[in-house]
């Protein structure tokens, strides 16, 4: 009879009873639909409990692969921690319809975990492990508030499960009670029908309330009947239904117990990976209070202070028993203040380390960041190494300087020995210069002297002689002497310009630039360096051709510096002819030199040219740079030519130019503005 439902078998039973029970059926009837709905409704909160562990379930493989993937940092574990995570948010959605404001929080704690987890795995990617397992270690709040309302949730849902079912027992046990009483009533004539449909019901239900009893003592092991047809059957059904759920609580249980023991041996691995950090490390909370740190903080900061370094010791304790025992040298004499200083930079820590010094000549950088909890975690690194190597730069560097001074004071030396070995060439030529004017003025002395005697004469002679023709010789000899005073003034102020000029030429400074005429300077500048070239070599002898313009009057110059230009491009001039009559014996050859001035478009050009030995390419490409020369080892130092570009381009605005062709000419044009901030035409 179990392929009958137990309604149908009281219908039959009321149809033979005929209408004596109709009434008695019908309040069966609905104390059994009663019954149904009451089993429905266990239905569905078996349905939400098994929802239910279904998120617990993927919230615990959530948790083992979001802590595997930081570990590993593997592909696969973070497809597995999305998976999990995609399983979550499922199962949290199914459960909005049976609970929607406990499924919304743990569906915020869940993308806390999340993006907490993956920040952490970010930092472990980016070798921050520090940072990283504080990230892991803080994480633990949202796996324990997601754990607490899953918990509480299935607990709930459980309890709701068995008050409906025990409201379903009861509505079972008012309906045998009523069968039994219709049975009575009916007397004997339905009693075998009675017998054979209360057989039907008990034996099972006997068989299902042995099944919840042996569930309810524990016993998740127990055979519960194959489920018919009948209620009884759906009664079968969400008993198995009831006891799969003590099941996968017993099993989410076993996992918690698990997951705790991954939690405290991650842990424990966080605390070994912080004590192998070669550096400095400590986390403190909120309040300013210390979590952890390694071996490594108490060595190099707080040697001899390991009693007062422990869990739960305030900064500040330990701040000012370090001063107390006078570990910081910045805190000598100020103890308070740099207290004080301490506190501050460590509550507000800046995003860049500072440098602490120690007492033991350490050098500490520190380096503090707040946490988003509030806490502080700092690395400490001992930097007393570079310190040092700082020092040793320091040194090499002044000795660096002091190398390049007394190079500089060695240049300079080079510079004077040039000016000074051009100015000794000059100096016969000087000598020969001074020499012509002096004996004007000697010979000139000597005839106004005897001029003198015979005008003493002719007055004596006066008195005896006509007096008009004493008075014409007074006249004449006065003459005389006149004119050779003239002579002996020109010539003077002659010999006193060579001396001037060489007087400039050793002058050691630019001085200042003044008013000079061009074409006297280069004719002079050409004159000196001419019989400078004389006294050197008697034989040397060249022609020299002037063409300078008339139109160039007086230039604001450097006048020695200038002088000093044109004289060793001249000296440069006679060196190139007289290697072209040594080298190439030419019998026709007539060394000449010719120097040229001219004003054309806001210049002035001084040409320089000699048809002596000439140069290549090569040469004329490293002509002005120091130190190079084409002479002989004694003949010249390399100097000169670099001197004259410096004199020309830097101090004068003006430029230079060689032009060269071996065995023909070298020519010299130097090009000077007529207008500049110190350069003006006059």
């Amino acid at each position: 009879m179990s392929r009958f439902s137990i309604f149908t078998r009281l219908v039959l039973l009321s149809v033979v009873l005929l209408g004596v029970l109709v009434a008695s059926n019908t309040l069966l009837s609905r104390a059994v639909s009663r019954n149904a709905e009451a089993l429905a409704a266990e239905a569905e909160i078996v349905e939400a409990l098994r929802v239910a562990n279904r998120a617990s379930k993927a919230f615990g493989d959530m948790k083992y692969w979001l802590t595997d993937l930081a570990v590993s940092l593997l592909m696969l574990s973070e497809q597995k921690v999305n998976s999990s995570r995609t399983r979550v948010d499922d199962a949290l959605g199914e459960l909005q319809k049976y609970d929607a404001e406990t499924a919304a929080a743990v569906a915020k704690e869940v993308g806390a975990l999340y993006d907490q987890g993956m920040k952490a795995v970010n930092a472990y990617t980016d070798d921050r492990r520090v940072i990283g397992n504080s990230l892991m270690a803080a994480s633990r709040v949202h796996i324990a508030a997601v754990d607490g309302e899953l918990a509480a949730l299935v607990d709930r849902f459980q309890a709701d499960a068995i008050a409906k079912r025990d409201a379903a027992l009861a509505g079972a046990e008012q309906a045998v009670d009523q069968s039994f009483t219709i049975v009575v009533a009916a007397s004997l004539i339905g009693l075998a029908l009675a017998w054979l449909i209360l057989r039907s019901i008990t034996v099972p239900l006997g068989r299902l309330v042995s099944a919840m009893s042996a569930i309810t003592a524990g016993k998740l092991d127990t055979d519960i009947p194959p489920p018919g047809q009948d209620e009884i059957g759906a009664m079968t059904k969400t008993l198995a239904l009831f006891r799969d759920s003590l099941a996968e609580r017993d099993r989410l249980a076993a996992e918690q117990v698990r997951a705790e023991a991954a939690a405290r041996h991650a842990e424990a691995r966080l605390l070994t990976a912080i004590e192998s950090i070669s550096e400095g490390f400590s986390l403190y909370d909120s309040e300013d209070r210390l979590v952890v740190c390694n071996t490594r903080y108490r060595d190099i900061l707080y040697p001899g202070m390991g009693d007062l370094i422990t869990v739960g010791t305030p900064f500040e304790t330990i701040a000012r028993q370090a001063v107390a025992e006078g570990l910081v040298r910045d805190a000598i004499g100020r103890r308070e203040a740099w207290v004080k200083e301490r506190l501050a930079r460590h509550r507000s820590p800046g995003r860049v380390p500072f440098i602490q010094r120690r007492s033991d000549d350490k050098w500490i950088r520190v380096n503090e960041r707040k946490t988003e909890d509030g806490g502080i975690v700092a690395v400490y690194t001992d930097i007393t190494e570079e310190k040092q190597s700082e020092e040793k730069l320091r040194l090499a560097k002044e000795q660096a300087e002091a190398a390049l001074q007394e190079l500089t004071q060695t240049q300079q030396s080079l510079l004077h020995a040039q000016k000074m070995a051009s100015l000794g060439q000059l100096t016969a030529g000087v000598a020969h210069e001074i020499k012509n004017p002096l004996n004007f003025v000697k010979n000139f002395a000597a005839l106004s002297v005897d001029l003198f005697a015979e005008l003493r004469e002719a007055l004596q002679a006066q008195s005896t002689s006509s007096k008009a023709a004493a008075q014409d010789e007074v006249t004449e000899i006065i003459d005389t002497i006149g004119g050779n005073l003239s002579k002996i003034k020109e010539h003077g102020a002659r010999a006193d310009r060579i001396v001037t000029s060489m007087l400039s030429h050793a002058r050691g400074g630019a001085g200042s630039p003044q008013p000079t005429s061009l074409n006297a300077l280069v004719d002079e500048s050409l004159n000196l360096a001419y019989h400078g070239e004389r006294a050197q070599n008697h034989a040397f002898n060249i022609s020299m051709e002037r063409q300078f313009d008339p139109s160039i009057g007086e230039l604001e110059l450097y006048r020695q510096e200038m002088s000093r230009v044109f004289i060793n491009l001249i000296a440069n001039g006679f060196y190139a002819t007289k290697l072209r009559k040594e080298k190439l014996a030419e019998p026709d050859y007539k060394p000449t030199l010719t120097v040229s001035t001219k004003a054309t478009d806001g210049r002035i050009e001084v040409r320089i040219r000699d048809n002596g030995i000439g140069m290549p390419a090569s040469v004329r490409e490293k002509i002005f740079e120091p130190f190079f020369t084409t002479k002989p080892p004694g003949e010249g130092t390399g100097l000169g030519l670099s001197l004259t570009y410096d004199i020309v381009v830097q101090q004068h605005r003006g430029q230079i130019e060689v032009q060269s062709q071996e065995n023909e000419f070298t020519e010299v044009i130097v090009t000077l503005p007529l207008q500049t901030d110190y350069l003006v035409t006059k």
